[in-house]
């Protein structure tokens, strides 16, 4: 009788932990739609469970252009380091196609495998900045990409992350630099003729910060 109380008790902690984390979720505030598009976090997975995207016409436009068999959907979290970095080429060369089209995919997966993304950009400018040039050498390499409005994204996200950092290292001579050139970046795309392009530049604007917090906007 006392095992059964006992598991009866450990049931009913689960069901209300359950209920909890649900509930966390689903009152949280909603996330940035750029943040899950050009950094990753948080995953479609989880978005799909905040409430407070129902009302977001941008994140709808957006999840409903997922196939319903999209790696973004069905991805569990990398569970070690060594994952992490296959996890988010993967999940780039995604978010690419889900924005630019499917016909595009081997350029989305040409560039998600080569660009230099790193893990841990440890409060510096060097690899959100080593990101962004990278943008600019395929660019210049291949100026009739068809994934180039997407490229003038990313670039921005890591212009922005790089002047958050250049800030708040007190790099002087770089963050006046990084503000006009991600401004000149956004300025190539806000007329794009594809309708997730200017939600996606909407969400990085209004955003207080992309990478680290209280260093203002470019």
């Amino acid at each position: 009788m006392r095992c059964k109380n006992i598991l009866c008790f450990t049931l009913f902690l689960l069901m209300l932990n359950y209920v909890f984390v649900e509930k966390t979720m689903a009152e949280s505030p909603p996330p940035y739609l750029s943040s899950v598009v050009l950094f990753g976090m948080p995953s479609v997975k989880e978005i799909k469970k905040n409430r407070n995207i129902k009302s977001d016409k941008c994140f709808q436009k957006y999840l409903k252009s997922i196939p319903q068999d999209s790696y973004l959907f069905s991805a569990n979290a990398p569970s070690c380091p060594e994952d992490a970095l296959n996890y988010r080429r993967r999940n780039l060369e995604e978010q690419i196609v889900v924005i630019m089209g499917e016909n595009i995919r081997d350029e989305a997966r040409l560039f998600s495998r080569a660009v230099p993304l790193c893990i841990e950009w440890e409060g510096m400018s060097e690899c959100p900045l080593g990101e962004a040039d990278f943008v600019d050498n395929w660019l210049h390499k291949r100026p009739d990409t068809p994934i180039a409005p997407f490229l003038f994204l990313f670039k921005a996200h890591r212009l922005r992350a790089g002047y958050e950092a250049a800030r708040a290292c007190y790099e002087k001579g770089l963050w006046p630099i990084l503000a006009i050139e991600y401004k000149e970046t956004l300025n190539k795309i806000r007329s794009s003729d594809n309708p997730l392009i200017p939600c996606i530049v909407k969400s990085l604007e209004v955003q207080s910060y992309v990478y680290l917090e209280g260093y203002g906007r470019p």
